[in-house]
This record gives structure tokens, C-alpha cells and sequence, in this order.
């Protein structure tokens, strides 16, 4: 027997529920930031590969404290989730649940076609990350306005290393801010008015990568 998935996005909050019932607000949780499970890629869609999208997490520290995980596989006409506690010592109590995959995939992709929670903020980033093409290993992490009123995207090594990029930023204009920072990004990357910061703490040296005007980051 398969479940209904509902998807919605509340107070900058991501909310799943199954046949009805909340399960990210369950047991005093709180559902993802969309920016964790939406942006750059919508983490719910399911394909023949397992991938993972959270489900609920600590409402005052997000996932990185507490969370609530769906591994997500495609198969055949249905879509199973396996969901529960994130760590290996949980694996015990996950449960399953299987979907329709056509109602299932209607859902997600209607969620994901919706952008009335953005800012001109978070609708800028979505637009700067979504399908970036940025060099080997690099990814995009968030993109927001500093105090100096320009943006700055946040690009992981991931283990690696921890890149700024900032760039001139219209919170009047997003669409066009946007496009003006995937411009940018789309060059060398030796060229982007970059500062970095190296997770491993022992290292000095910027990424191979990195150009003559890039510089540390402050406040590592």
C-alpha cells in the first residue's frame, strides 16, 4: 500500500507530511530551510540512485545538530523511503515508506516550481546556483547580501577548502544581480575577486586554482 507525500514550504521552513501528518514539526522538530533541500538542486526527486533529503531537524541549530533523514530511491512505479534518525547507530528504527511515483514526482516537482517564500535575497541565489558550471570539485553552498550591500556566493572544496566571491548586488534588480554573478562566475576562476579559507587548518596554500587577487578570509 502506498502513502501520499503533501510538500510545502512554511516560514522559511520546508514541511513534509505523509497521509496527512506532520512529520517535520513531529515531536518538537521543525522542517529544512528550502536552501538545505531545494536550492541549487531539489533534493526530494527520486531516481534509481539513492540520494538523501532531510526531512525535520533541530529548529534552533538546523540539521547540522539534529535531523531527521529520507534516503530516496525510485523503484519501478513506486518511490521508497527509508527515513528516520540520521547515524549509522539509528539504522534499527528507520522506517519505510513507499509512494506512487506519478503522484509522487507531480508533488516535487510542484514544489520545486514554486518561489513566492523567496527574498529577492534567496531568489538571486537560486538563480546564481542553479545549474552553475563552476570548476572540478567546487560547489555552491548559499549566496547572501553582506553589510557592504554586495553578494557574496559561498563555494565549497568540499573538505577542502571554503571560497567568497563577491560581486556589485541591486536587491531592486535581483534577476539582473543574478545574472551579472553567473557572468562573472562563468570565467576563470583565477579571475573572481575571491578570499579563501583552508578547512584543513595546517595549510597556507590557496587552491590550485586560485588567482593573484584572491586573498585569505577574515575571521577564521
Amino acid at each position: 500500500m502506498t502513502s501520499l507525500l503533501s510538500l510545502s514550504v512554511e516560514g522559511l521552513r520546508v514541511i513534509v507530511r505523509i497521509d496527512g501528518d506532520d512529520v517535520s514539526r513531529a515531536d518538537g522538530n521543525d522542517g529544512p530551510d528550502p536552501w538545505h533541500v531545494l536550492v541549487p538542486v531539489n533534493r526530494f526527486v527520486a531516481t534509481c540512485e539513492p540520494t538523501t533529503a532531510t526531512v525535520a531537524c533541530c529548529p534552533s541549530c538546523g540539521p547540522e545538530c539534529f535531523s531527521i533523514e529520507a534516503r530516496i530511491r525510485r523503484d519501478g512505479d513506486a518511490v521508497r523511503w527509508e527515513w528516520g534518525r540520521r547515524g549509522a547507530r539509528w539504522e534499527g528504527e528507520r522506517r519505510t515508506t513507499l509512494f506512487d511515483a506519478a503522484a509522487y514526482d507531480a508533488e516535487v516537482t510542484r514544489v520545486g516550481s514554486e518561489h513566492g517564500w523567496e527574498t529577492a535575497e534567496r531568489r538571486a541565489g537560486r538563480l546564481i546556483l542553479t545549474d552553475l558550471a563552476l570548476p572540478p570539485r567546487v560547489e555552491g553552498v548559499r549566496v547572501h547580501a553582506d553589510r557592504t550591500g554586495e553578494l557574496v556566493v559561498w563555494l565549497e572544496e568540499p573538505d577542502e577548502y571554503q571560497i567568497f566571491v563577491s560581486a556589485p548586488w541591486d536587491e531592486e534588480r535581483p534577476d539582473e544581480s543574478a545574472a551579472e554573478v553567473r557572468a562573472l562566475l562563468a570565467g576563470p576562476a583565477a579571475r573572481w575577486p575571491a578570499r579563501w579559507h583552508s578547512i584543513k587548518t595546517y595549510r597556507e596554500d590557496p587552491p590550485a586554482y586560485a588567482g593573484p587577487s584572491w586573498r585569505p578570509a577574515d575571521g577564521f
